[in-house]
C-alpha cells in the first residue's frame, strides 16, 4: 500500500531541476528524478542531493515524443506508487498531449521561451486550483 504522493520530475538533473525536486520532497512527496539515457553525472547529482539530505530516485527516460511516457509511468507505480504530479523540465522535450494526462497525474510544463520559462498546468478534472 503506497501512501506517500509520488512525484516524477523530468529534466530533474540540473539546477531548476535540483530546486523543484527539493521543493517537492520537502512537500513530502517521494521524487523520482528524471535524466537521460547514460546521463554521465547522475551518480554525482545523486550524491550531491543526498549530502544535502535528499534521497531521490532516479529514472532514465527517452521520453522526447511522448510515446515513452505512458510505459514509464506504468512501471513507476508498480514499483513506487502512481505518480501524482507530473512535471516537465526537459528542455528539450516536447511532450505532446500532456493533457491526456490529467485524468491520471497534475502535469506542469516548464518550457523555455525567449530566455524566460512559460509554465502550463493541467488539474485533474474537479480538482480545485489554489
Amino acid at each position: 500500500m503506497h501512501t506517500q504522493k509520488v512525484a516524477f520530475v523530468a529534466g530533474a538533473m540540473g539546477g531548476m531541476g535540483a530546486a523543484i525536486c527539493q521543493s517537492l520532497a520537502r512537500d513530502g512527496l517521494r521524487v523520482i528524478a528524471g535524466c537521460p539515457p547514460r546521463y554521465r553525472f547522475k551518480d554525482e547529482w545523486l550524491a550531491m542531493q543526498r549530502a544535502l539530505g535528499f534521497e531521490f530516485l532516479s529514472e532514465e527516460h527517452e521520453i522526447a515524443d511522448g510515446c515513452e511516457l505512458a510505459p514509464l509511468l506504468d512501471r513507476i507505480e508498480r514499483e513506487v506508487g502512481p505518480v501524482e504530479v507530473l512535471i516537465n523540465n526537459a528542455e528539450m522535450t516536447q511532450l505532446r498531449n500532456l493533457a491526456m494526462l490529467s485524468s491520471r497525474a497534475r502535469v506542469v510544463s516548464i518550457e523555455p521561451v525567449e530566455g524566460a520559462y512559460r509554465t502550463r498546468v493541467w488539474l485533474p478534472a474537479g480538482t480545485p486550483a489554489h
